[in-house]
This record gives C-alpha cells, structure tokens and sequence, in this order.
C-alpha cells in the first residue's frame, strides 16, 4: 500500500507529493493539472525500471521522434525529453519517484548520462560501437535494484524497440517489482485483453467478469475469446458476448461501455497485491451506472488487496463515488478524492466524510 509519495522533474512536475492516500483514490483537477501525468509516475515507480515501462507511457501519448531531413525511417523511436521536466535531454537531466512511507521502501531515479563503451559493448555486444551505437542512456536505479541499470538511446536521443532485447532484460521479470495494470483513456487493445483474458479464464475471476458486464447488461449468459488476426484493423474484437437465446455477437456491436467494463474487470483481476491505474475511469458509462462501477472496483480491490488510482473529470463518478462511501463499503475501503492544482506542488486530500458532505450541498471537488 502505497501511502504518499513524491514526484521531481517529471514532465510538468518540477516536485511534486500527494499524502493520505487509501485503498480507492480518485484524482481530479483542471486539463493539463498534471493527473494523467500522476499516473504514469506511479506505473514507473511499480515497474521498478523495465524500459518496457517507459516505451508504453511514450507510446500512449504518440511522443514519436520524427525524422526531420531524411525519409521516414521503418523503425519506430520515442522521445524521452518529453519525460524529464523542461524537455530538453542532456547530461544530468533527472526524474524520479519514491513512496515515502511504504513498506518495502520503493524508488526509480532514472538521470541522463554518458554511456561507457563497456556498457555498450555489453548490452550490444556484435555492433559494440558501431555507427548507430548509443551516445546517450538513462541511468536507473532504485529499490528494488532494476534489472537493466542502464536503457540506451539512439544517437537521435530515441527509445528504440530494440530496447526490449536487451540482454539483461532477456533473463526475466525484474525481481521485487509491483503488479500493475494501466487503462488509458483508449482502454485496453484487443491484444492486450486476449493476453489477459488467457490467465483469467476458468477461474474465480472469470465469473466477477461476467458479473461486472451484467450490470451493464443482466441478459449475458457468457462471453469467449476468438482468435483473430494479428493484422486485423479493428481495436476492440476477439470476444464474444452471448445474451439468453441470442446468437453470439461481438463485443464490439455493444458500445464503449462494455468494452471498457471488461478491460476493468480483467485488469482488476490481474493487479492482485499491486496496484490499478485507470485514466478518466468512467469513460463510456453512463451515469447510472457508475456506482455499480465503483461497487465492483471496491469489492474487488478489497478480495484482492488491489491499491486503485483514477482519474476522472465528471461530476456524476465523483457523486456515484460518494453514493459508496455511505454504505458498508466504506466502512472496509479507505476511500480518497485528490484535487491537483496546477502549479501547486501538493494535492489536497478528501476523506470520506468530506467526499460525502460535497455531494450532498453539491460543493465542487474537481
């Protein structure tokens, strides 16, 4: 359990900290307050430095390097400038993370820095210093100790795919790192689901699935996994939903909602001990729902000891959230609101009885 923590020079955060956290924290606050950005700090600080971390929060946001006076080169590259504070890459540019009081002690430091010849020679050892061969790495180091000390970028200060093939990377998960899944705004890929989906089938998780998708619909009977392309264009397909005596049909046919339920339930289920991050939550949903939302998220966290962070802009989830705090739920799952304000270098923390007091005099949180 993460209780507070602190952000230096992470994209817009020059410092940053967020204290009294509990089980369920929804944040809010203005565009551009820095929330999504929270988010992506607490995936970094959960992935203890698997370079595959950083590839996807880049990846997200589509922070490509361009090639700006040659053709457009077939492999794809990111820029990392766009992580550290002031967006410039240079020697000594730095960001890290540290959960203040969590037990065992977590940290990531990630700094930019020179890169030895040895350093290259062993995490390329064919091309050793060859033309394209990295100038520049991010240097990291944290508790627990990452598995790759040292993520090396193209001469054009790029991220490189080639990055996942590192040898030290190539021996396995990074030992003592946290559980965690991200759902960004664009919810989970088809890929990614069918990942997740093949350690969630016939088990208990399976069935809090399907509960979750009935509270959009009460007439599914049940839902299955089909293979599919791997070229095939369409984000959301592979599943299938079966209502009473209906014909199945693809989940894709039954809107945004139900596709964004199922990538919650399956990540839900796949973040035992760790943590859940969940950007704009109650995308796709409407609002009569949200509180059934929030019931499922509550009660699974707590079956799976799952820490949930989440943001949102909407009036009716900050309500629905409150809806929670008044029954049994709350009284098993702390339950938090964090409102980030731009250039504020704290949030400010609600606690349960204050969440409640805003909703029924209608007070504004976000």
């Amino acid at each position: 359990m993460i209780h507070s923590f602190q952000i230096r020079g992470y994209r817009g955060f020059s410092l940053f900290a967020m204290n009294g956290l509990g089980d369920i924290n929804l944040l809010v606050g203005t565009n551009n307050s820095g929330k999504t950005s929270v988010l992506e700090a607490l995936y970094l600080l959960a992935s203890a430095g698997d370079p595959g971390a950083l590839w996807q929060v880049l990846s997200r946001r589509g922070e490509r390097l361009e090639e700006e006076s040659a053709p457009r080169r077939p492999d794809v590259e990111f820029d990392v400038s766009h992580l550290f504070h002031g967006h410039e890459i240079r020697p000594g540019a730095t960001f890290s993370i540290y959960a203040n009081n969590q037990l065992p002690e977590r940290a990531i430091n990630y700094v930019i820095g020179e890169v030895s010849r040895k350093e290259n020679r062993e995490m390329f050892p064919p091309e050793g210093d060859g033309p394209l061969g990295p100038r520049l790495g991010i240097h990291v180091t944290g508790k627990p100790d990452p598995l790759v000390p040292v993520i090396p970028l193209s001469r054009r200060g790029g991220l490189a795919f080639e990055t996942f093939d590192l040898p030290r990377r190539r021996r396995g998960v990074i030992e003592g790192a946290t559980p965690a899944q991200f759902i960004s705004t664009e919810s989970l890929s088809r890929d990614e689901l069918t990942r997740m989906w093949g350690k969630v089938v016939l088990t208990d998780a399976e069935v809090r699935v399907l509960r979750a998708l009935r509270f959009l619909d009460p007439s599914i009977e049940r839902i299955a996994n089909i293979p599919t392309s791997s070229n095939f264009y369409a984000s959301r397909g592979g599943f299938l939903i079966k209502r009473n005596s209906e014909p199945p049909v693809p989940i894709g046919s039954m809107g945004d909602g139900m596709w964004r339920v199922l990538a919650l339930a399956i990540a839900l289920s796949r973040s035992q001990d760790g943590i859940l991050l969940v950007d704009e939550i109650d995308t796709g949903l409407h609002y009569t729902v949200m509180s059934d939302m929030w019931r499922l998220v509550a009660d699974t966290a707590r079956e799976l000891r799952v820490q949930i962070f989440a943001t949102t802009h909407s009036y009716d989830c900050v309500k629905s959230l409150a809806e929670i705090c008044d029954t049994s739920i709350a009284s098993q799952t702390r339950i938090t609101i964090q409102r980030i304000e731009p250039e504020q270098g704290i949030s400010i923390p609600y606690s349960e009885h204050e969440i409640r007091i805003a909703a029924e005099r209608q007070i504004e949180v976000r």
